[in-house]
């Protein structure tokens, strides 16, 4: 009786976790919109504010492109939010969706959605995609 009752309940947790077109790993909240100078701002001003809000969330940020870098950790795009603050928003590109150079140039204007995982010096996402 216990094993049946052990099997029956493994189907049922593994059809609720694994139902088609519902991915466990995806989350089902929007992403937060934000502006990058307004990120880096709270980021300087009050810390536990900006880890209360955006931390561990996935966000989606708007900026201007300050710089395009490439390394051995893959591609990562800095977005600025105004001549006035000399801290970016560091967004490392997911390799699985970003395989190449993105094609944006420095000015340019754009959106990159990701994990916020901190701030240190700048505001940091990681696992990015860039929104078209």
């Amino acid at each position: 009786m216990l094993l049946i009752s052990l099997i029956a309940g493994l189907f049922i947790y593994g059809y609720f976790y694994f139902r088609p077109g519902k991915s466990p790993l995806v989350s089902a909240k929007a992403p937060v919109p934000v502006n990058a100078g307004d990120l880096i701002g709270l980021s300087d001003k009050d810390e536990a504010l900006f880890n209360h809000q955006y931390l561990y969330k996935i966000l989606s940020v708007r900026g201007v492109v300050r710089k395009v870098k490439k390394n051995k950790g893959g591609i990562t795009v800095l977005l600025g939010g105004g001549p006035a603050l000399p801290e970016f928003v560091s967004c490392t590109l997911d390799t699985l969706y970003n395989s190449r150079q993105p094609e944006l140039h420095i000015g340019d204007s754009c959106t990159i959605q990701g994990n916020c995982a901190g701030c240190l010096k700048d505001v940091i996402l990681l696992q990015c995609i860039i929104e078209k």
